[in-house]
């Protein structure tokens, strides 16, 4: 009932909010109890340019920190296509992510090749679940680096 109510455009407004004020994701957090998963617990809020029309657009996602690099992950809960967001810094890679109320502004890149590689088994060794959704689909997950 919580998750169908979170999403919803409304719902979605309201978890941005909190992840970009209180650092809390309601909807993922219902997601991960609804499905059996271990919530990670660690918010960003995404503000990027929109791939066509040039507006500011947001998204509340889970991030890690591995070997010092700041990152997130495509996954888009396992779907065959690349999030928005991702297409959108492909496009643009200049944003702002909100990290405990701080804004910053980055460069995003999508990791490639070996260090793409390292990343990767370092992320699914904690979050073994990008892992199943990597096997369900036949494009590879992009991770998203902050700079």
């Amino acid at each position: 009932m919580l998750t169908k109510l979170l999403m919803t455009p409304s719902g979605w407004a309201l978890d941005r909010f909190m992840v970009r004020w209180f650092g809390v994701s309601p909807l993922s957090k219902a997601f991960a109890r609804a499905n059996g998963l271990k919530d990670q617990g660690r918010y960003l809020l995404l503000v990027v340019k929109g791939r066509k029309s040039g507006k500011s657009r947001s998204a509340a996602l889970s991030y890690f920190e591995i070997d010092g690099r700041l990152l997130v992950v495509g996954s888009k809960g396992g779907a065959p296509t690349d999030p928005a967001w991702v297409t959108n810094l492909r496009a643009n890679p200049d944003a702002v992510i909100y990290v405990n109320r701080k804004p910053r502004r980055v460069t995003a890149r999508i990791a490639a090749g070996a260090e793409r590689a390292s990343l990767w088994q370092k992320l699914t060794a904690d979050a073994p679940t990008y892992a199943g959704f990597q096997q369900g689909i036949a494009r590879e997950i992009p991770l998203v680096i902050f700079e």
